[in-house]
């Protein structure tokens, strides 16, 4: 078995958080803002790494947003390990090649854990825990991924279903659902078998390669030459933009964890909390009454709702499961039921050029 060395953290900070338009802008998108606490949700996700377990933190990220990851992580006193900059979006898979490649040039038995940069994370023990009874398992040859314990039988998340113990804490993954309806994720929750998909990867970077060679050849070929033809200034390096381009952009799920034998999951009790829409950010910010407040608001006979204002007053009466979000110029009203169709109204905006609001 390998040894178990330092890991190296990847964050991918590539996402434009569309569903929480207009707070969350191409300029500064979601993990770059304080949703849940004073600290930005970047911040957030690189405070869980400050122990001996860990090198510097990789980012993975677009061109104009480095500026400010590096004004961020000064403002924490962090060490950088470098940024690896995406000429433009192709999901998950790609970048984990990238991130994989990279930590071989820094250490041979490199183990990776891949983060997405917008998650919040209550209990960052157990999450430092989980990570440390993962990374035997991983450095013996595993992609391994964390299950998150349901608290709901949420239709938005993914499920990964355990089978047969690998060690203590760890098992096989028997198999990947990805968002079930209603009644089926609640089957799934009844039998204590299934946990959420929490999209957060350890693994050791040859064996990521391999597998990804082996399952996603369309992936891994034009992310090995977008890498080994990267500018490098400093410590950024820019990702060659034409063979970046040729990537099939796909998720690390489906280009390779749904289909290797190696896979396997550390079923854990994070108080893990994927902020994509606000209906999740209403949820975890709410009072008694259901409220998540922000700003200059006044109220009457109103629940369940998130209200945020810049500047304006505004005030609701009568009203339930909506968020109105005033940010920048720009007003949303939404009935949470439809977060995550914000999208569209981004979209929408995208072909009227309305650059100002984007």
């Amino acid at each position: 078995m390998r040894e178990v060395g330092k890991i190296i953290p990847v964050i991918l900070s590539g996402g434009a958080g569309s569903r929480l338009w207009p707070s969350s802008r191409a300029a500064a998108p979601k993990q770059m803002l304080p949703l849940v606490t004073d600290k930005t949700m970047i911040q957030e996700t690189v405070m869980r790494f400050a122990s001996d377990m860990y090198h510097d933190p990789v980012f993975i990220c677009a061109a104009e947003h480095e500026p400010m990851i590096r004004q961020q992580m000064q403002d924490l006193g962090v060490t950088i390990g470098g940024f690896l900059i995406e000429p433009l979006a192709r999901n998950t898979a790609a970048p984990a090649v990238v991130a994989a490649l990279h930590a071989l040039e820094l250490e041979e038995d490199a183990l990776v854990l891949v983060v997405p940069a917008d998650h919040h994370i209550e209990k960052t023990g157990a999450f430092t825990r989980a990570v440390a009874a993962c990374a035997p398992v991983a450095a013996h040859g595993h992609l391994m991924t964390f299950g998150i314990t349901p608290e709901y039988a949420a239709t938005g998340f993914g499920y990964i279903r355990k089978g047969e113990p690998m060690s203590p804490g760890a098992f096989t993954v028997d198999s990947f659902v990805e968002k079930p309806p209603k009644n089926v994720a609640e089957r799934y929750v009844e039998s204590g078998e299934y946990y959420w998909n929490s999209g957060i990867f350890l693994f050791h970077a040859q064996t990521l390669l391999d597998e990804m060679e082996s399952y996603s050849p369309d992936v891994s070929g034009p992310a090995r030459a977008a890498y080994e033809n990267a500018v490098r200034s400093g410590d950024i390096w820019n990702l060659d933009a034409e063979f970046f381009s040729g990537c099939q952009s796909a998720p690390v799920d489906k280009a390779v964890m749904e289909h290797t034998r190696k896979a396997g999951v550390v079923p854990c009790q994070l108080g893990w909390h994927d902020i994509g829409s606000f209906k999740a950010l209403q949820e975890l910010k709410a009072d008694s009454q259901g409220l998540a407040l922000s700003g200059n608001i006044r109220l009457s006979q109103t629940r369940d709702c998130i209200i945020e204002t810049d500047g304006p007053l505004v005030a609701a009466v009568g009203v339930e499961n909506i968020a109105i979000i005033v940010k920048d110029g720009a007003v949303l009203v939404l009935n949470l039921d439809k977060s995550q169709d914000v999208k569209e109204i981004v979209a929408q905006l995208k072909l009227e050029d309305g650059t100002p609001f984007l």
